[in-house]
């Protein structure tokens, strides 16, 4: 439980026989989503981004239990991609500024009421003061310990039910080590040459394991993840929603990725286990992209159409690739529209004859039409 008084304390090491394989396929696919937004337009990869933007918000807290309102976080995001804000007034507004400043690190609001960084962490994509204003961000208009600075108390990861005797999984840093452990782990930052996946790994590992914050250390270190990638692109999908989806793993993960091998702490299975997540995140932006390609050529084709039945179409692929391949109905097209059922129905059978829509011949209460895309 006590890693850090370790002879192999901070020195996390990673097996490359075995993580060189997952490794590369990553980095392959994630010139090929790269490739597939090329095809795209400057619109379209915005839209790409926000979608991340947020995702990544919704889902990091939605780990730790805590669920955002999806449509403030949105506008907030929105809002803060034209105007950044030195002191945001909601707190959707501090998150989205949290987030926004994790994926574009060139675009940072400033900030007077932290010291400057010293010349240790420098180099690194981040610095003392940046995580200080996250954290402060991250509790915008809240009441908690310490906030916008390290902890100034002992800490334990524990597990099992509210109110009963619960298991020490691991115990921190005492608070009085923590300012020297941070300065170590951003020296190391500065200076790591691993490829950009495997510095994520081990950088989200090492911050976990220092846990410097008094809450919200889980959260700042996606943040820390997503900034590591953003000095070379950010990632093209929220990591904490492949996280959030194999929850119990990443817990498991952050324990076995903290073996004391000796003379140095073996990390191979969180490094393994958060390359698996990444791989499932670019298959997701991979089909997301691809959606978007097949919207795109699918509207050129039938741009002809009148513009009612387009704005269905264009309402419809907003809802995603799950509901455009269900179809329509007189009922939603006459909801989607706002015009009456009769005249719903004379709007399908036009698509279908412009060769738009397919009719169904699964049965049904309704004539459902398919999209011939």
């Amino acid at each position: 439980m006590h890693i850090w008084n370790s002879p192999a304390w901070p020195h996390f090491r990673h097996d490359p026989a075995k993580t060189e394989r997952p490794l590369a396929r990553v980095m392959a696919r994630l010139g090929s989503i790269d490739g597939l937004h090329a095809g795209l337009s400057a619109a379209e990869r915005q839209e790409i981004f926000l979608r991340a933007v947020t995702g990544e918000a919704l889902a990091s807290f939605a780990i730790e239990g805590v669920r955002l309102p999806a449509p403030e976080i949105e506008a907030s995001v929105i809002a803060s991609l034209t105007h950044r804000q030195t002191v945001p007034q909601r707190r959707s507004d501090a998150i989205a500024e949290l987030m926004l400043d994790a994926r574009t690190p060139g675009a940072r609001a400033p900030d007077t009421r932290v010291p400057e960084a010293s010349p240790a962490d420098s180099q690194a994509p981040f610095d003392i003061p940046t995580l200080h204003r996250w954290h402060a961000l991250l509790f915008h208009g809240m009441e908690v310990e310490d906030p916008g600075r390290w902890r100034s108390f002992p800490i334990d990861i524990v597990r099992g039910p509210s109110g009963q005797p619960r298991d020490v999984l691991y115990s921190a840093p005492p608070p009085e080590r923590v300012p020297q452990e941070m300065q170590r782990f951003l020296g190391w930052l500065a200076r790591d040459t691993h490829p950009l996946p495997v510095r994520a790994a081990l950088a989200h590992l090492w911050f976990e394991s220092i846990h410097p914050f008094a809450d919200g250390n889980g959260r700042i270190g996606r943040a820390i993840v997503e900034r590591i990638f953003a000095t070379e692109g950010a990632l093209p999908f929220s990591l904490s929603r492949q996280i959030e989806a194999d929850k119990r793993g990443y817990y498991a993960a952050l324990q076995t990725g903290r073996r004391d091998a000796g003379a140095y702490i073996d990390a191979t299975g969180f490094v393994l286990w958060f390359l698996d997540r990444l791989d499932a995140g670019i298959t997701e932006a991979a089909a997301q992209a691809r959606f978007l390609v097949r919207r795109n050529a699918y509207l050129t084709a039938h741009a002809d159409l009148p513009p009612r039945p387009l704005a269905v179409l264009r309402r419809l692929f907003d809802q995603g690739q799950i509901r455009v391949e269900q179809g329509l109905s007189a009922g939603p097209y006459a909801k989607m529209a706002k015009v009456s059922a009769a005249t719903a129905t004379r709007d399908l059978t036009m698509m279908e004859s412009a060769g738009a829509l397919l009719r169904s011949t699964s049965g049904g209460r309704s004539t459902r039409y398919l999209l011939t895309w």
